[in-house]
């Protein structure tokens, strides 16, 4: 096991370092046309420097992402990602399949489908960061993310001791990520599309802080937290749609 392990890591590594790039890849150009029509344009002296793009899928999952991609030298490229997490409304349909799966229709902290895991109940911001090789049709590299996300004084309807009762509570959570990312980029003049996957790994700390629960007819101020550490594998799949940065240069 350990051979392999060392086998999958060295040719990954002379994929990373060999791999000849364009910044894109449409089938059926060479790598210098490729590099060509990525880094030029139809005005002499005019040079693509950088990409700004957007991820239109992920505002599904209440979060916008805006992502700079820059140039570098070697058929490389760096890229930055800020995304903000903002909460669904309380009564819309995506946000009551994380908070009505448990016993009588209520939240549950359990499981996958945790409301305390919920990506739509949260504030916070997002931070991405790639390291981009480019082949002839795609493009490899590793990708780090970290995610902070909270919610306060908010109240959810949970069962316990026999009964449905309201929770008020206040949530911090930090998640810390590592993948691979492999992905195809093709433009047309001025956009680009960037189709992607990224597999990894994620480590997320959580500290919820129950301030109040509310019974029948009575209420407790119980004010105590809950700790939680997870380790845990992640795919992505996704698209941006991006707009070239260009800018004169003497020629």
């Amino acid at each position: 096991m350990k051979k392999q392990v060392e086998l999958l890591l060295i040719v990954t590594l002379r994929l990373f370092s060999r791999s000849r790039c364009s910044g894109t890849s449409l089938i059926g150009k060479t790598n210098n046309e490729l590099s060509s029509d990525f880094n030029s344009d139809s005005i002499p002296g005019r040079i693509t420097y950088g990409i700004i793009k957007f991820n239109p899928v992920q505002s599904l999952f209440g979060e916008i992402p805006i992502s700079f991609e820059l140039i570098c030298p070697k058929e490389s490229s760096i890229q930055f990602q800020v995304g903000l997490i903002f909460p669904f409304n309380k009564e819309s349909g995506a946000r009551k399949i994380f908070e009505s799966n448990g016993t009588n229709a209520d939240a549950s902290s359990k499981g996958l489908l945790s409301y305390r895991n919920s990506p739509y109940n949260s504030f916070g911001l997002s931070f991405k960061i790639e390291f981009r090789k480019y082949g002839r049709y795609f493009y490899h590299g590793p990708q780090f993310m970290y995610k902070n996300s909270f919610y306060k004084n908010a109240t959810f309807a949970v069962f316990g001791t026999g009964i449905t009762l309201d929770q008020t509570e206040s949530k911090f959570s930090n998640i810390f990520g590592f993948g691979y990312i492999l992905g195809r980029q093709s433009d047309g003049n001025n956009i680009v599309f960037d189709w992607y996957g990224c597999i990894g790994f994620r480590y997320r700390t959580m500290s919820v802080n129950v301030l109040k629960i509310r019974y029948p007819v009575t209420i407790q101020y119980p004010n105590t937290t809950e700790s939680t550490n997870t380790f845990y594998p992640f795919i992505n799949l996704g698209v941006r749609i991006g707009f070239k940065l260009k800018k004169t240069t003497s020629v």
